[in-house]
């Protein structure tokens, strides 16, 4: 596989990044040799987020930031987590580590216990898990999806599904199947109860971030620089759009567009029915983040630390400047009740709060 470079200096992407994803690729990376490069898995529901970084996974108020509990409550150095953690409105808490290891977490006051723990991967969870229904979904680094049974985290399907390369990112359900991107360059269409694969396709250079969902439309950006608009039922492709460089993070999307970024810095607003492009911005800096969207703006965020913020409908800009936070953005934001949730690596505040209306910041949650 080739990664397409710029001789643009904003197109020099986090070489850190590319190195880690050239040993990954070739097989070349141990256990813990991305642990130190990672970047906080971060989840929400209405009042809290649910982040793994490093040797924990904490609770957040996203009002104050008082950290609700925290697992485990001692360090422990042989535990290392960076997959965002699953969670339900039951008020299940899922989560995967870099130890192989996947556990069902329950608070207990500024603790969580373990409700039960799977052992059956034979590498690091690196994406992100999915609970659908009574059904755990996991995607693993040895190449495999798993099923676990929420209720105790046994197989839930006879054997896991098998891609040809490791899997970096969350599953997707609509319902239908479940879709799964591989580094094998495949995207993969599942029988949710028994993982038997109903069509795949391959699009000639891997997808690292989790397909988008768009009606009946499956949008998968690659390494290529190319998104890809798959139909849902078949895996047909129905469209393409070529960006200036790879795509890591895949688009945002509401009822009529898609919104994404490639590692250039250029952000693209096109047409989710044709794949025509309605505008382009030069961003602050490489983004290789899936954007936030609310009702009249889209945020995206960018190695530098720059957020900037666009008009919907235009491109103009939201805000009178970007806002700069300290550290590197490579995680995706996450709109809340609260603001717009930007998770941070390689700075003091793993979690700022940034307001939507003005670009104003505020630090949620620092590390311990």
């Amino acid at each position: 596989m080739s990664l397409k470079t710029s001789s643009r200096s904003k197109a020099i992407f986090s070489i850190g990044l590319l190195i880690i994803l050239a040993a990954l690729l070739s097989g070349c990376v141990g256990g813990s040799a991305l642990a130190a490069s990672s970047w906080p898995g971060v989840s929400v529901d209405e009042t809290t987020a649910y982040v793994a970084y490093g040797p924990n996974v904490h609770a957040i108020d996203l009002r104050t930031g008082e950290v609700q509990w925290r697992f485990p409550t001692e360090p422990d150095r042989s535990l290392s987590f960076y997959a965002p953690p699953a969670v339900d409105p039951a008020g299940h808490i899922v989560v995967g580590g870099y130890d192989r290891k996947v556990y069902e977490l329950q608070p207990e006051g500024i603790s969580a216990s373990v409700a039960w723990t799977f052992e059956g991967a034979e590498d690091r969870i690196i994406g992100g898990l999915l609970i659908a229904g009574d059904i755990v979904y996991v995607p693993s680094a040895d190449w495999k999806l798993y099923a676990l049974n929420l209720d105790d985290g046994t197989p839930a399907w006879p054997q896991p599904f098998e891609a040809e390369h490791a899997l970096w990112s969350a599953p997707l359900i609509n319902g239908q199947h479940v879709y799964v991107a591989a580094l094998d360059h495949k995207v993969y269409a599942l029988d949710p109860a028994t993982g038997a694969i109903e069509w795949s396709v391959d699009l000639g250079s891997a997808v690292s971030d989790t397909p988008t969902l768009a009606g009946d439309l499956l949008l998968c950006g690659t390494f290529e620089g190319i998104l890809y608009a798959l139909d849902t039922s078949s895996g047909r492709v129905v469209w393409t759009f070529e960006a200036g460089e790879a795509i890591w993070g895949n688009p945002a999307v509401n009822e009529t567009h898609a919104f994404f970024a490639d590692v250039s810095g250029v952000a693209y607003s096109i047409e989710i029915k044709s794949g025509r492009e309605d505008w382009r911005r030069d961003l602050s800096g490489p983004a290789s983040a899936t954007p936030a969207l609310t009702d009249e703006r889209v945020f995206f965020v960018s190695e530098t630390g720059a957020v900037d913020a666009f008009k919907l409908d235009n491109g103009d800009p939201a805000w009178p400047s970007s806002a700069i936070l300290i550290g590197r953005l490579l995680a995706d934001p996450i709109l809340t009740s609260e603001g717009l949730l930007v998770p941070v690596m390689d700075g003091e505040c793993i979690l700022y709060m940034l307001d939507v209306d003005t670009g104003s910041s505020r630090c949620l949650f620092q590390a311990e």
